[in-house]
């Protein structure tokens, strides 16, 4: 027999500290379900003191500090397996210790033994994964808490394996969404880049050899082109310059929340930009509130999912109203950047008690509205390129040509 410290949550989830003798920790959570008890956290007293939670630290420290990945995908697998075999019945310390033999990534794998000697030594998962916080998000860390607290792990398992997918689903039509107009960008600087350094200057020493006159536009053309060849270095180091300086200045945070207020007005791609962000963010918040984290922890935690300092901004400012007593759709409705129907759909669930449930809509509203996006955006990039290589093409041709017509003309009047 060996004494076990524990701390258990009782039916009106009262926490309870005590000291029991057990067999093994198994035979003390039988003991402890049996009084309607469920365990959070269970440390053995022995005589070897904290020789192992030094050790368990250091190995921490050097399974963290070594590089490695873990993909989504390999994350939504974690989580479906785990659901499967807690349901099953078997605890969550060999749940883990199963999953790192499982793991064919070797990274990860060392990541579960550590989580589960902390297991063993008697922490929750919540905390055993929070040291991890690179694999597991604060978001993944605290649903996983709910699932513990609620004894409703299984559960709130499968629901994180549905949140990564849908994220990682998500992401991939974001990237979709914006190679389109990278590639269009890169297009552009090419297309400049091969008439100002090769089409250009073989026009100019053409028209050189004649001796004629040129005309005006093709004066300024071959100006151009002389002076981006010219101060080509002095050119490059400026715009390295320059984007060392805005990169410093995306620091500062007054700056940065001016800069990512200014996004949102930029024509069609603010408001796909906003629609991203939004779809991100519902996606989170439907998901806690659903595995049952309260409405401002909730937002505590998919606000810190958003890339933009300003949409932060004004997450944070309705945070503290709805700490304070207010509604979160009253908030939401002095701000510009929510729709009206988004309010509106969010003080029905709130008066309803739905609330989870109309967040989920609104998280299908945004995904419908990204795939639209998607789909629709070569359309819409497709006249803005056409007309702006016409101009740019025809522009050229027009300047380089003419010296030519003029030429011809003047040899057939000689004649």
């Amino acid at each position: 027999m060996a004494k076990f410290i524990y701390k258990a949550m009782d039916i009106t989830g009262k926490v309870v500290d005590g000291v029991m003798d057990a067999s093994s920790k198994m035979d003390l959570i039988s003991t402890l379900k049996s009084k309607n008890l469920v365990l959070l956290s269970v440390k053995e007293k022995n005589r070897y003191g904290n020789w192992y939670s030094r050790l368990n630290d250091k190995v921490v420290a050097l399974t963290t500090s070594k590089s490695g990945k873990v993909s989504i995908d390999e994350l939504a697998i974690f989580c479906r397996q785990m659901a499967t075999l807690v349901n099953a019945g078997v605890n969550v310390f060999n749940a883990i210790l199963d999953m790192s033999t499982m793991s064919q990534n070797k990274y990860f794998s060392k990541v579960l033994t550590v989580i589960a000697e902390d297991l063993r030594g008697g922490k929750t998962l919540s905390d055993s994964l929070a040291k991890f916080p690179k694999i597991f998000s604060n978001t993944f860390v605290s649903m996983i808490m709910v699932g513990e607290r609620a004894g409703k792990l299984p559960k709130v398992l499968l629901d994180l394996a549905a949140f990564i997918e849908k994220s990682a689903k998500l992401r991939k039509k974001i990237k979709s969404a914006a190679s389109y107009p990278a590639f269009i960008g890169c297009f552009f600087v090419a297309i400049m880049l091969i008439l100002v350094l090769v089409i250009i200057p073989k026009f100019e020493a053409m028209f050189l050899s004649f001796g004629a006159e040129l005309p005006l536009p093709t004066q300024i053309l071959m100006n151009l082109s002389r002076f981006i060849l010219s101060k080509l270095i002095f050119i490059i180091i400026f715009i390295v310059i320059l984007i060392i300086i805005f990169r410093m200045c995306m620091k500062v945070p007054a700056f940065k929340l001016v800069f990512d207020k200014f996004l949102f007005k930029i024509p069609i791609f603010g408001n796909i930009y906003l629609k991203m962000l939004f779809a991100s963010f519902f996606q989170t918040l439907s998901t806690l509130v659903a595995s049952g984290v309260d409405i401002i922890s909730s937002l505590q935690i998919a606000s810190k999912t958003i890339n933009n300092s300003y949409i932060r901004f004004v997450l944070k400012s309705i945070e503290d109203k709805v700490v304070a007593g207010e509604q979160f759709s009253e908030e939401m409705d002095k701000h510009f950047i929510f729709p009206k129907m988004i309010v509106r759909m969010t003080a029905v669930g709130e008066k309803s008690g739905q609330l989870s449930s109309m967040f989920l809509k609104i998280t299908d509203y945004y995904n419908d509205e990204v795939d639209s996006i998607v789909a629709s955006l070569s359309a819409i990039m497709e006249p803005i390129l056409i007309v702006g290589m016409g101009f740019i093409v025809g522009t050229a041709v027009i300047a380089l040509y003419l010296p030519i017509f003029n030429m011809a003309s003047a040899m057939m009047s000689g004649m």
